[in-house]
């Protein structure tokens, strides 16, 4: 008599419950290797802001250091001219923070490094187990943290409201309409006192929300799918300055000559060498719209970044596996039957959408895109995301999918 296992093997002499406990023994062993990896990673990462990186890496980060503790009487002289708006709330926020009277960047870089690290260790513990190429962009992620975000400065305030939405994301409960509307309220308080363009997110993860909604109800996406979700929201940016022209006549200016003001503002400084600087030259509306979609698809396959030398690679690289997890995930959306792995999407891509408008250049790009990390994972590290690259992983994924 033949056995259902026997029935139901495959090709390399093991059944079917063999290659489950195979594949589920291969899951446990990757995530415990990455586990046992995301520290090192972090050392390597402090040791790099230590004794490698220039200090031209950091200037934000020293100036709101040097504004710190000024505020707390660590220096009794201004050593750099202070700067308002959000490095006034950047700099009042750690002045208040500061219990362990840290004064150096190294101070505030290591332990900030370590708190951030263990909630990065956190989420990982909660993941979906990774597979190779998933852990290899996990691992390049926790340096970038660790190098630009787990820092004095203002992108470790984005990356906490990007975790509160991930905690948000974490409630048991199924009603993703709520949990769009919760997501889209904490970025809209992020706006009321830190970067006031994260309302035009907020608005945006709702708008998606809509459009993706419609869209998840075909039982087939193909590329006339795809191409119409572009479509639609590209529209729906259209229409949105459309009404601020009319509405908020003086936000609508800034937008629409933000590009002009970061040319001027760079030059031709060091700064400036990878700058998004407009293909289309011009002022209205259509010439911005215009740029608008080109520099979406530059920011998303930053082509150019790779051809300024080897050291944008590993940066270039990053991008480019984080657009191919997006766009993997977007064409199986009628397929997405977890709602916490629906609402990130939403709030991933109302931030893209935004960023295309007000990111100055590729470095800051990468920089706050890394710092939506807890949406990121959810988005990267799931069952849909599988990509086998070992032997082992390609024949036990058949198991896992059926």
């Amino acid at each position: 008599m033949v056995s259902l296992d026997s029935a139901y093997s495959r090709p390399g002499g093991m059944t079917r419950r063999e290659r489950r406990e195979r594949r589920q023994a291969m899951e446990l062993r990757n995530k415990n290797a990455l586990l046992a990896l995301i520290f090192p990673v972090m050392i390597a990462a402090k040791l790099m802001v230590a004794y490698i990186l220039p200090d031209n890496y950091f200037y934000d980060n020293t100036r709101i250091l040097k504004m710190t503790n000024y505020t707390l009487g660590f220096t009794l002289t201004e050593t750099t001219q202070e700067w308002e708006g959000d490095y006034r709330t950047a700099s009042d926020l750690f002045a208040k923070l500061n219990f362990a009277n840290l004064t150096t960047m190294l101070d505030w870089s290591i332990c900030l490094g370590i708190i951030g690290t263990a909630l990065v260790l956190f989420m990982v513990l909660r993941a979906d187990a990774p597979d190779l190429l998933q852990s290899l962009f996990i691992l390049a992620t926790v340096g970038l943290l660790n190098i630009y975000i787990f820092n004095i400065g203002k992108d470790i305030i984005q990356f906490a409201f990007f975790f509160a939405v991930y905690l948000v994301l974490l409630i048991p409960l199924h009603n993703s309409l709520i949990k769009a509307l919760a997501s889209a309220g904490i970025l809209y308080y992020e706006s009321t006192f830190f970067r006031e363009y994260y309302i035009l997110i907020a608005a945006l993860i709702l708008a998606v929300y809509v459009v993706l909604v419609l869209f998840r109800r075909r039982q087939r996406l193909g590329f006339g799918s795809m191409i119409g979700i572009l479509v639609i929201l590209y529209a729906g940016i259209y229409a949105m300055m459309l009404m601020a022209q009319r509405m908020m006549p003086d936000e609508y200016n800034q937008m629409i000559g933000l590009r002009s003001g970061y040319n001027t503002a760079f030059g031709e400084s060091a700064d400036s060498a990878t700058l998004i600087r407009n293909w289309i030259p011009g002022d209205g509306l259509l010439v911005f719209m215009a740029n608008y979609v080109f520099n979406a698809f530059r920011m998303l396959i930053p082509l150019e970044l790779a051809l300024k030398g080897a050291y944008y690679l590993p940066f270039f690289a990053f991008q480019c596996m984080i657009t191919f997890y997006m766009v993997n995930l977007i064409r199986q959306i009628n397929n997405i039957d977890d709602p916490n792995l629906f609402i990130a999407l939403c709030v991933y891509i109302g931030y893209a959408l935004a960023s295309f408008i007000f990111e100055p250049d590729f470095g800051s790009w990468t920089r706050h895109e890394s710092a939506t990390f807890p949406v990121l994972l959810l988005l990267v590290c799931n069952r849909y995301q599988k990509i086998p690259l070992s032997q082992e992983e390609r024949m036990l994924q058949e198991v896992h999918i059926r």
